[in-house]
């Protein structure tokens, strides 16, 4: 079990007394609310490129951020200075955005301890274990593979403790502990270059090991990204697309997540602004978002402003039932914050964010997908994009495609993009599998660069426009 302490660089505590001080210096001009975010982090990398272990990074940061309420308005302040004179320095000219006045003296409950367990944490897991198991795998995929022009393979780590305490009382500590597995493979023939990507990513130490065949899954992405290099160009058109289970989820995390966070629903930017409990979506679409499962790459114990994560039901068999909902937007929206208050780092205030996003199984099959296209494309792995979230339209590059013709998978094509609007691929969704799949990466917003999981089952949608050559 990891244990917070909180402490400053000259090893004073910042103890209860401290935190009711500095938080009632916070109310003293008048504010509505306010909030201490103590953090301390370790990331650590391990990068084996051209067989050799190219580098080792560390890198440790320790930061305040205060953040306080007035009406519809919020003021955020951070420093990696954690003197208690610094704190009270920074809070009073944090403060001198409000001109009222308060006598509220803040009072904190007793502190809660809400910590993740790690059975493995990173320090335990030697070393030279790490380089061997990097080192072995560049040397299968070279072995096995002479298209292979270069592998790089890494393990990340990225731990933290942190405390949050407001002038609701709340005072709480809690931790997280993130590790992953990263294979890039690159590959060349006759003048022709193509890559392809893994990573496997978990909310636990280095007991992640026992969930994923690293040589397995690295021999598989090297194949892939030799069968790239016979792919063909594709002309595109409007067609019925399969989208493989895990990853292809970027295009529900994009296209319509984001659209469901407190962050562009509360100032109505959102196209889904006023759709609570509304149809947007066909009957197969259930979509969730659950920070609470253990072990995925975007859950914790406590989301970044103390609250107890939950599992949310966004949209419930083509309703939309919920949305995303932070501290700050609570109110304007008239819905109780649901744990999902998320940062970067104490650099960032906290806003609404995704966590664990996936879309629900359902009964179809792979193979009743296939053989009901007579031509259309079946989207293995997805790649980045980008959508409007107050029209829904969006793009999203495909980074490993198969044509589908005749009912079945034939050659490999290249250079795909999907291109449509958020309801109308909501409403599009046709079948849904029961193969569940999730999947780790990163999202960038407002609040910053955090952890997330997006993940679903193999699905078919009907109709959308694919871009190709």
């Amino acid at each position: 079990m990891l244990i917070v302490f909180c402490y400053n660089k000259n090893g004073d505590d910042m103890n209860k007394e401290l935190l009711e001080e500095l938080l009632t210096l916070a109310l003293s001009t008048g504010a509505d609310f306010a909030e201490i975010y103590y953090e301390n982090r370790k990331r650590n990398n391990f990068n084996v490129t051209s067989s050799k272990l190219d580098n080792i990074s560390s890198n440790i940061s320790r930061g305040v951020g205060v953040r306080i309420f007035k009406d519809k308005e919020y003021f955020y302040s951070s420093s990696n200075i954690i003197t208690p004179n610094y704190l009270r320095k920074m809070i009073r000219n944090l403060v001198k955005n409000i001109k009222d006045k308060s006598n509220k003296k803040v009072k904190l409950n007793s502190i809660e301890n809400k910590s993740q367990l790690v059975k493995i944490p990173h320090h335990k897991f030697d070393n030279a274990m790490k380089k061997q198991i990097l080192l072995e795998v560049d040397d299968k995929i070279r072995k096995t593979y002479k298209e292979v022009t270069q592998v790089a393979v890494s393990f990340l780590e990225n731990s933290r403790e942190f405390v949050v305490a407001n002038s609701e009382g709340k005072y709480v500590k809690s931790n997280s502990c993130h590790t992953r597995y990263v294979c890039q493979v690159y590959t060349e023939k006759k003048g022709v270059k193509e890559k392809e990507f893994y990573s496997f990513g978990r909310s636990m130490g280095y007991e992640f090991l026992d969930e994923i065949d690293i040589i397995e899954k690295s021999l598989s992405t090297a194949k892939i990204a030799v069968e790239k290099l016979y792919a063909q160009d594709f002309k595109g058109g409007e067609l019925p697309v399969v989208i493989a289970p895990g990853f292809g989820a970027v295009i529900f995390h994009e296209a319509c997540g984001h659209g469901l966070e407190a962050t562009s629903v509360a100032p109505k930017t959102s196209v889904f602004s006023n759709l609570k409990g509304r149809k947007i979506a066909s009957d197969k679409v259930t979509l969730i978002d659950d920070g609470t499962i253990p072990g995925e790459w975007g859950s914790s114990v406590i989301d970044d402003e103390g609250e107890t994560t939950k599992k949310n039901i966004l949209i419930e068999k083509g309703i939309l039932k919920n949305y995303l909902v932070d501290r700050f937007n609570e109110s304007s929206m008239r819905q109780r914050r649901n744990g999902c208050g998320r940062r970067q780092s104490y650099n960032y205030a906290p806003t609404s964010r995704m966590s664990n996003t996936y879309l629900a199984p359902g009964n179809d099959t792979f193979e009743d997908m296939i053989k009901s296209i007579k031509l259309g494309v079946y989207c293995e792995r997805m790649s980045g994009g980008s959508v409007n979230p107050a029209t829904g339209d969006f793009n999203f590059a495909v980074d490993t495609a198969i044509l589908i013709k005749d009912g079945k998978l034939t050659d490999r094509i290249k250079g795909i993009t999907l291109i449509g609007n958020s309801l109308e691929v909501l409403k599009n969704v046709e079948m849904v599998s029961s193969d569940l799949v999730l999947s780790d990466g990163y999202c960038g917003s407002k609040s910053g660069m955090i952890h997330v999981t997006i993940g679903q089952p193999t699905i078919k949608i009907s109709k959308i426009l694919v871009g190709g050559k």
